[in-house]
């Protein structure tokens, strides 16, 4: 006891020793500082800066109490008060009534005996990471660092140990900046209007007599709300005066916290970090924050196009829970990577979280993704690493549909499609292939001339020592002659990286259908006019197949929400020869050719040509054979109509 009073008095002489050289006294804003606690103020801070620009790829891990039971997710703390849950059930059957045995029991059992932040560390490092850290408080009330905020912390209970501290210093040896994540704004026990609310509502409701003990009721929230406002800044300043966090991340309910308190704790970081002569960031959800000063942070999504700001990512490895459970699957290495480069590609960083096991150990799947990751980056790291997007973000038939949060898609990439990036000063192009392509590749939004690529241009593929033939199409498109080599002669697995040096490069305008907000026509909302056609899945989505009657047709209905000049694409599959097709909108009529792909898996962004608007509205679709006598069947995909302004 004598040593934890001597760490303590020493750690305070520690803050006001710097609140004194700050100017940061309490909560207020640092005097004579950059930044006072309003929103016109804090708008001058930079909310993203280059280090984040360039680091792209981050790690963090839900690990803490909730990690004991290792049943059902994170919010276990929560349903575990909830009659009729599996976790309420499953708690009953293994450790007895909620009364006799709760939530904060497990914190005992939540000893962390196997962990060891040099060696997290170091695997973090070698899975590519330029930033990590703990979730440094869930919504159960429980801090994972040496807190004079609340008893409840890894200091005093559980581990006993400074968790936060450890990795603090062990990730910076390593070279990587440190993040600490924050929900604890969820989890204040309080009545909101007529309504008790909060992560552990339901121990107010059905199991009142828990919150009798005054420490336990610290642990569930349950306080009045001035002073758990207090408190939730309280551990944000201990946060920052300890450890210097470059990064800050917020869950959702932070718009509950009121502004002067949300102002006044920004301000103080922000001017800290001025102090210290850091770039800081602050992420956000939904409209937490204004844009102008923080991230704004997509839980298990990510934006459906190039972006002009920069944005955040936060997926975990495994599909389901966040932290550890004994039934929890994780994710093939290659569905995490091309969500990963499709997210940089659209001016995004990932925020990777793991899951270790309560004992601190992290299983082994997920080091084998990890570790797969870094192997790919090794090879690949320059089409990422301080990269900045190009004009478009990609080329292909694969998107995930609607952007934001929690996208529901269950797509997978191919080799048809690409994502690019470009160095910063705009020199180089990468050309990132999600998958490895049987036959050669053509850039189809690229565009250099023939004169360039006479004079020195290279085409290269990273990891592989020669560099690539390509001539230039009648379109000035490069197509590269890929390298005849089986899986073990490839630079790498998963994805493979053209990097185009040399050449005055320039987006095809047809690529613009990429980056523009465009109407996909799908074979799933079609109406079929005719007694074979019909719709059929294959490459896991809905085409349009069983087209042998050139007398059958086609229709949609298109909703037109902005007027001008469009584009028209569509996507089909046909294993040879050439057919013509008619596309009729209203008066306007489209003549083209679909020409073969190699197979009725293999399919082909056609372009059909350009059509006006002139106002919004619905549109009658027709797409129909051209030549009845010259026909053979083929398959369709979708329409895509492309804003060209």
């Amino acid at each position: 006891m004598k040593v934890r009073t001597i760490r303590r008095i020493t750690r305070l002489k520690t803050l006001i020793t710097a609140a004194m050289m700050t100017g940061c006294i309490g909560f207020q804003a640092c005097a004579g500082s950059s930044y006072t606690a309003d929103w016109e103020s804090l708008k001058k801070h930079n909310e993203a800066p280059d280090w984040f620009l360039d680091a792209k790829f981050g790690i963090y891990f839900h690990w803490g109490v909730y990690s004991v039971p290792a049943f059902g997710n994170e919010w276990y703390p929560r349903n575990v008060y909830i009659e009729g849950s599996s976790e309420y059930e499953h708690h009953i059957e293994t450790y007895g009534p909620q009364t006799e045995f709760g939530y904060p029991d497990f914190v005992p059992m939540f000893k962390a005996e196997k962990f060891d932040a040099e060696e997290w560390a170091a695997l973090f490092e070698r899975a590519g990471a330029r930033f990590a850290g703990p979730v440094a408080e869930h919504h159960d009330g429980f801090s994972m660092w040496a807190s004079d905020q609340t008893p409840w912390n890894a200091e005093e209970k559980g581990p006993k140990r400074d968790i936060t501290g450890e990795l603090e210093e062990a990730v910076r040896a390593h070279g990587m900046r440190f993040v600490t994540t924050f929900h604890h704004a969820r989890n204040n026990l309080w009545k909101k209007g007529d309504n008790w609310t909060g992560h552990y509502e339901y121990v107010k409701k059905d199991f009142p007599s828990l919150l009798e003990d005054p420490e336990n009721a610290i642990m569930y929230g349950y306080m009045p709300r001035d002073e758990f406002l207090d408190m939730w800044k309280g551990k944000l300043l201990e946060v920052i005066d300890n450890y210097r966090p470059d990064l800050i991340w917020f869950d959702s309910w932070l718009d509950e916290i009121p502004d002067e308190y949300r102002t006044s704790f920004l301000a103080y970081y922000f001017n800290k970090a001025e102090y210290w002569g850091k770039d800081v960031v602050v992420t956000f959800k939904q409209t937490d924050l204004p844009r102008a000063i923080g991230v704004e942070d997509f839980e298990k999504g990510r934006a459906d196009r190039l972006t002009d700001y920069a944005w955040l990512t936060d997926d975990t490895i495994s599909r389901g829970s966040w932290c550890y459970t004994r039934d929890l699957t994780i994710k093939p290495t290659e569905e995490v990577l091309h969500s990963f480069i499709d997210i940089v590609s659209k001016n995004g960083v990932l925020l990777l979280n793991i899951s270790p096991k309560a004992d601190g150990t992290i299983p082994e799947n997920q080091k084998r993704v990890l570790l797969e990751i870094g192997e790919w980056l090794k090879v690949c790291g320059e089409a990422i690493y301080n990269t900045r997007p190009w004009e478009v973000f990609g080329e292909g038939p694969t998107r995930i549909g609607k952007g934001g949060a929690f996208i529901r898609w269950s797509g997978r990439y191919s080799s048809k499609d690409i994502r690019y990036t470009r160095s910063k000063d705009g020199k180089t192009l990468y050309a990132v292939i999600l998958g490895w392509p049987e036959d050669d590749v053509e850039l189809s939004a690229v565009n250099i001339g023939e004169a360039e690529a006479e004079a020195g241009a290279r085409i290269e593929m990273l990891g592989y020592d020669e560099p690539l033939e390509f001539t230039v199409n009648d379109r000035d498109r490069p197509v590269i002659s890929m390298p005849e080599l089986d899986e073990t002669e490839r630079p790498c697995k998963f994805a493979y990286c053209l990097k185009l040096t040399g050449f005055d490069t320039s987006v095809d305008p047809m690529a613009k259908v990429f980056s523009g907000n465009y109407t996909s026509l799908t074979a799933d909302k079609a109406t079929l006019e005719g007694d074979q056609i019909a719709t059929e899945e294959k490459l896991d989505r809905p085409n349009i197949g069983f087209w042998d009657d050139p007398s059958e047709r086609v229709h949609w209905l298109a909703n037109i929400r902005s007027p001008g000049k469009y584009s028209v694409l569509g996507e089909f599959a046909k294993p040879d020869g050439s057919r013509p097709m008619k596309l009729q909108l209203n008066d306007q009529t489209l003549e083209f050719r679909v020409d073969g792909t190699g197979g009725w898996d293999r399919t082909k962004m056609v372009e059909i040509g350009y059509v006006d608007f002139s106002k919004t509205g619905v549109y009658h679709v027709i797409l129909s054979p051209a030549d009845k006598e010259n026909w053979s069947a083929v398959n369709l995909w979708r329409l895509v109509l492309a804003p060209m302004d």
